[in-house]
């Protein structure tokens, strides 16, 4: 354990706008938590923790990320100043996110119970934390928005692409029956592609799904404090409410993309079913084909609504 030198005796809170969230000098440290360092890679806490701590960047970088799929995906980042972990303890929810030491740091914690203490001695401090956490939540909540944006817009290339490809393959069955088995296979080749792309926006709404569950809960607590806080409630009540438009907004661009997912899925098994009957039934060939015709056009008119909603979305 160690103490912060007269040299750290600043205010901190970088990150959460122009005021400060409070001023810790060494006495103030040493009564209310403890310093620890971390190398790079240390993990401070995952997805699911218990919140007990919140934590104050003294040196070095601390990057928030969200574990999915095997993949970490970098949502914040705090440097010196800042601080992180609160909103667990403001909750009492378990940890939203892993938290990772990108190099060497060290760190000031603060207990659950030391962080309530100076809540209720600072009058101001409530109001500070929550305007700082908005501020905090409207960057990550356009971070976000931006990078399903762009990735939404690759989707939709992948299946104006195979969509494409599928086009052709249409083209080459309708003008040679001796090349329909192999066609057949292509094509078959073709819609798993787009089955799987459909899959994978399946995984992107659930992570949109969540950013507005976590939203929409700091939105109701921000709204309980409102209640709590009095004359102070009244700042309380804007940020609660801006939050809670965060949240429906996400919530309906995911409503908006599961609706798209769901119209591809029901067209590729319109192609499936085609394409099956054309390698059955080769003397009913020409109307098979039409219809996978006008199938594959509508899977490429959903994938231009993906584009216009990526466009939107930045």
């Amino acid at each position: 354990m160690q103490s912060l030198s007269a040299a750290q005796r600043r205010p901190i809170g970088g990150g959460m706008g122009e005021e400060n969230v409070m001023d810790l000098n060494e006495q103030a440290m040493i009564d209310a938590g403890k310093v620890v360092s971390k190398r790079r890679g240390d993990v401070l806490f995952r997805t699911g923790d218990a919140g007990e701590h919140m934590y104050v960047v003294l040196e070095g970088t601390v990057e928030l990320v969200l574990e999915q799929d095997g993949n970490r995906i970098p949502v914040a980042k705090f440097g010196k100043g800042d601080f992180f972990g609160e909103m667990s303890l403001l909750e009492g929810l378990p940890r939203s996110g892993t938290a990772v030491a990108a190099g060497e740091v060290r760190l000031a914690l603060l207990h659950e119970e030391a962080f309530r203490r100076l809540m209720l001695e600072d009058g101001g401090l409530a109001w500070r934390v929550m305007k700082g956490l908005s501020t905090r939540i409207r960057g990550m909540n356009r971070e976000l928005v931006q990078r399903i944006g762009h990735d939404l817009q690759e989707v939709s290339a992948a299946l104006q692409l195979n969509a494409d490809g599928i086009t052709a393959g249409i083209g080459r069955i309708a003008a040679s029956a001796g090349e329909i088995d192999t066609n057949e296979r292509h094509l078959a080749s073709q819609i798993k592609e787009v089955q799987h792309i459909s899959g994978q926006i399946g995984s992107m709404l659930d992570f949109i799904r969540n950013v507005a569950s976590q939203t929409h809960i700091l939105g109701l607590n921000a709204s309980i404090e409102a209640a709590r806080s009095g004359e102070h409630g009244r700042g309380f009540a804007v940020i609660a409410e801006e939050i809670r438009k965060l949240s429906a907004q996400s919530k309906e661009n995911a409503e908006k993309i599961a609706e798209l997912t769901g119209q591809i899925g029901y067209k590729m098994k319109a192609i499936t079913s085609a394409s099956e009957d054309s390698a059955r039934k080769s003397n009913e060939q020409a109307a098979a084909t039409r219809q996978m015709v006008e199938a594959v056009g509508e899977v490429a008119g959903l994938a231009e609504r993906l584009t216009g909603i990526a466009d939107s979305l930045k």
